[in-house]
């Protein structure tokens, strides 16, 4: 494997302007990433604040030892939470079947990475940390892959339909119908040496695992096994407990929180960027669990809080004594899901994706609503793969690995085709379209003074004619391409596996497709790669 980078522009503008450093980092955020002195700092400003290490290291312990077979690393990673200068570097993601798009493992890579290289760096315990957001709800986002069939992306869902609003960390996993699933997902990634002792994993964790999440952390543990990650499930009802505080601070500080968010918002507007959150006018920005679903919590008068979805009202001391003896029936939302990860780990660097990013600029003030700075927050790694065979592709068709990136290979193929072909078509068509157009409206004018009733049928025959023409012109189009079938071929091979339906790879396809056809020691040999996180593209050559 090797890396060669790229500078390539985003489609979010705040992010090239963080990347280009031209923001005005200090309306957004409490520390500019890309300062050299930027972690040494955080730590040091860390060592002034207080943690729940112990309660965390024993929280962690028994999740480890309940949930995830008890793995060495990660249990000692645990342990050094506990020392007083120790520090995480964090992320977090949904829990996708197979672990989900590319993007999550990305994610991990970036995490754990990091908190290697700062380790170092800083000469004091650097723990990586990923947040699974167990607590969401919205199954379609996660309930499938994307395979490549008849040379296109296609989406494999598994067929299991949720009948109520539940968690995915509440929701049962479906053991046939995953097995059933797995099995597809492997025959449309095609049998390989390594198929059967993949397949033959995956199953094992299945049969281990009771809820869809369940299943994503043990085959995350399963590929970074040897990196003493250490994994949280937000929608464990344990942890709670030690989320009381937070919990307690959100209600009181509820609307204030809700102002904080809207006036950072329009700060970012003002700026000619666009804010992420959508936030209800009434939200309290919090979810209330009710007989095995979750509801939004919203802010009423005169201090009341209720859920309208089942006619719950509270007064706040009410919820904040609820929130004492049942702290299981809360959980975060989008906008308070940052403010906890501050509260319970001593963050040194939170990773990002781009789009969180953005959304974390947003909640600038509401960090300062709890005299705490927001962490640094630090831009994943991008990265896309390219397989041999690709690489070659591109090299005999010359196509540019930026433009491909950014538009796909339409361009490049239109290009090729008006080289290689004897004559261009479009301006012969064009020209005569204009052509009969003229002559035909002539005939139209003479045949009206004849009977003028005859427009509606002479305006549709000139139709007819255009039509006829683009027909032409299709036709010739299509024998263009049928010419040239090899060398397209190739143009489009490039882009399925680059930018499938013109979307990032890292979107679309899934680490089980490179594992099936690079062996299972795929991703430690991304790990062992040496990563700048300086915000170009990563092309790993493979």
């Amino acid at each position: 494997m090797e890396i060669v980078e790229l500078s390539l522009r985003s489609s979010n503008q705040f992010m090239n302007d963080l990347n280009d450093q031209t923001l005005n980092n200090e309306l957004f955020f409490d520390y500019n990433v890309y300062s050299n002195d930027v972690l040494h700092r955080r730590a040091a400003e860390l060592k002034n604040r207080s943690f729940q290490r112990e309660e965390l290291s024993a929280y962690l312990r028994d999740y480890t030892n309940r949930c995830l077979n008890q793995n060495e690393k990660t249990l000692a990673n645990i342990e050094r939470l506990k020392d007083p200068n120790s520090l995480v570097v964090i992320g977090g993601q949904q829990a996708g079947l197979l672990t989900g798009p590319l993007y999550t493992i990305h994610k991990i890579l970036s995490i754990i990475c990091l908190a290697k290289e700062e380790e170092k760096q800083l000469g004091v315990p650097v723990i990586p940390v990923f947040w699974i957001a167990g607590e969401d709800h919205d199954f379609a986002e996660i309930n499938h892959i994307f395979i490549k069939k008849d040379k296109i992306a296609k989406k494999l869902p598994i067929k299991d339909f949720p009948l109520k609003k539940q968690s995915v960390a509440e929701l049962p996993l479906n053991h046939q119908k995953t097995s059933e699933w797995i099995d597809q997902v492997f025959e449309a990634f095609g049998e390989t040496d390594y198929s059967n002792q993949l397949i033959s994993s995956i199953k094992d964790c299945i049969k281990q695992s009771d809820t869809y999440v369940d299943l994503f952390e043990k085959l995350i543990m399963k590929l970074f096994h040897e990196t003493g990650l250490i994994l949280i499930n937000s929608g464990d009802p344990q942890l709670r407990s030690l989320e009381r505080a937070c919990f307690r601070s959100i209600v009181e500080r509820s609307g204030d929180i809700h102002s904080a968010v809207t006036i950072q918002q329009q700060e970012m507007i003002k700026h000619n960027y666009r804010p992420i959150i959508e936030m209800a006018e009434k939200s309290a920005n919090l979810f209330y669990h009710h007989e095995g679903e979750r509801f939004l919590l919203e802010r009423g008068e005169n201090d009341e809080f209720h859920v309208p979805d089942i006619g719950l009202f509270f007064s706040k001391a009410e919820l904040i004594d609820l929130i004492e003896t049942n702290p299981e029936k809360f959980s975060n939302n989008v906008v308070t899901r940052p403010l906890m990860q501050e509260y319970l780990f001593p963050t040194l660097a939170f990773i990002a994706g781009p789009g969180e990013v953005t959304y974390w600029a947003e909640l600038k003030k509401m960090f300062s609503l709890f005299d705490m700075n927001m962490p640094p927050v630090l831009p994943r790694l991008q990265m896309t793969f390219v397989e041999r065979a690709i690489d070659r592709n591109i090299h005999e068709t010359e196509v540019k690995m930026e433009e491909v990136l950014y538009y796909g290979v339409e361009k490049a193929v239109n290009k090729y085709l008006q080289k290689e072909s004897p004559i261009n078509m479009t301006p012969l068509i064009e020209n005569a379209k204009r052509e009969i157009t003229e002559i035909h409206s002539s005939l139209i004018e003479a045949a009206l003074q004849v009977d003028p009733s005859l427009e509606p049928m002479l305006k549709k025959n000139g139709e007819f004619i255009q039509d006829h023409l683009d027909f032409f012109y299709k036709s010739v189009e299509k024998r263009k391409r049928q010419q040239h079938e090899v060398v397209l071929s190739k143009f489009h091979s490039i882009e399925l596996e680059l930018m499938p339906n013109l979307l990032p790879q890292e979107r679309m396809w899934n680490i089980y497709y490179y594992l099936n056809k690079f062996g299972p020691e795929f991703v430690g040999e991304l790990l062992n790669l040496s990563y700048s996180f300086n915000g170009k593209h990563k092309i790993v050559k493979i």
